[in-house]
């Protein structure tokens, strides 16, 4: 952890973060174009429309994510700065058990408003049944979205971030893989999309948790060390909020846009959802490159290091 936070030049510890991280949201950004390729595939508007009506879903579970990943991360970088290991260990067992109880209840609420909520985001008509099929499997898998935001942005903080690379592209390739063969092959429809999402963040989650338990100095995920103060609570919830409030926006823009377009019917909501994937070309890489640079950001804010901090800063605006 040293090498890269301390005896490595400013530019090399940047990019070593950095770059496996944009190459884990290029994989994502793969992703969620094959997805949208196998299920366009199918010929089926309605089935289209129905998927990408339930994009807001996935957007608010990864802003729940954030506020245990990047606020957690974000405090667990500046401790470790300050050379106060056993305390970022506690806050990073207890942001993982934090997000696994709001992924649990979550899900639970997701499943009893199912009704209200699909017709929030738009679903009416004959792409309804295939919403509500993708919502489902998406409400159940709840847990292991939301969570895997929480190692695949701590692990970072000591500089794994080539491990965070290596769950995070594996679990998109089982995903890619398996989409054809439930969507097409099987005929599982919007069915087959959700689970095979859900299945490839599983998997990325017990990559994270090995890497976790063999790799990781100063994270962990054991419940006895889940010990908190009431301050630790709020530094980590005084960062996460507000960056989850990017993703929560987002979700509630998408929201608005699809019910707007209802009197034009599916097709322009499919054409909608399309879109707004291609969209997330650029964002994701920028993203990525500042997600990278966060672990630089807290560990030389702890340990004081503030001229350091501030080159750091400047090169990342230049890079991004």
């Amino acid at each position: 952890m040293e090498k890269v936070f301390e005896n490595q030049s400013i530019y090399k510890s940047y990019f070593q973060l950095a770059l496996p991280v944009v190459f884990s949201m290029v994989a994502s950004m793969i992703y969620n174009l094959a997805d949208t390729f196998f299920v366009s595939q199918t010929q089926n508007t309605d089935l289209i429309a129905g998927v990408s009506l339930c994009t807001p879903l996935f957007s608010l579970m990864l802003a729940l994510g954030d506020i245990f990943g990047l606020g957690g991360s974000a405090l667990i970088s500046r401790l470790l700065g300050k050379k106060r290991y056993q305390e970022s260990r506690q806050i990073s067992s207890f942001c993982f058990y934090a997000a696994i109880a709001v992924g649990l209840a979550t899900s639970l609420i997701l499943l009893v408003f199912q009704r209200p909520i699909l017709t929030m985001l738009g679903a009416f008509g004959s792409n309804y049944r295939y919403a509500a099929d993708f919502y489902q499997i998406m409400s159940i898998g709840a847990v292991f979205i939301i969570v895997s935001l929480i190692p695949g942005n701590v692990l970072r903080t000591e500089g794994l971030a080539k491990e965070t690379m290596i769950a995070t592209v594996v679990g998109t390739a089982i995903t890619i893989v398996l989409d054809p063969f439930l969507i097409i092959g099987l005929h599982l429809n919007a069915y087959g999309a959700a689970f095979s999402t859900v299945l490839g963040y599983l998997i990325s989650d017990i990559i994270f948790i090995y890497y976790i338990i063999h790799r990781s100095k100063n994270i962990s995920i054991n419940k006895k060390e889940v010990k908190i103060t009431s301050t630790g609570i709020k530094e980590v919830l005084l960062i996460g909020i507000p960056a989850s409030i990017t993703n929560l926006m987002q979700s509630f823009g998408t929201a608005l846009i699809n019910n707007s377009l209802k009197p034009y019917g599916t097709k322009a909501i499919a054409a909608l959802g399309i879109s707004l994937k291609i969209y997330l070309i650029v964002m994701l890489v920028m993203v990525g490159f500042a997600f990278g640079a966060q672990p630089l950001f807290g560990y030389n804010y702890g340990a004081g290091k503030f001229r350091k901090l501030f080159k750091i800063i400047r090169f990342d605006l230049i890079v991004v």
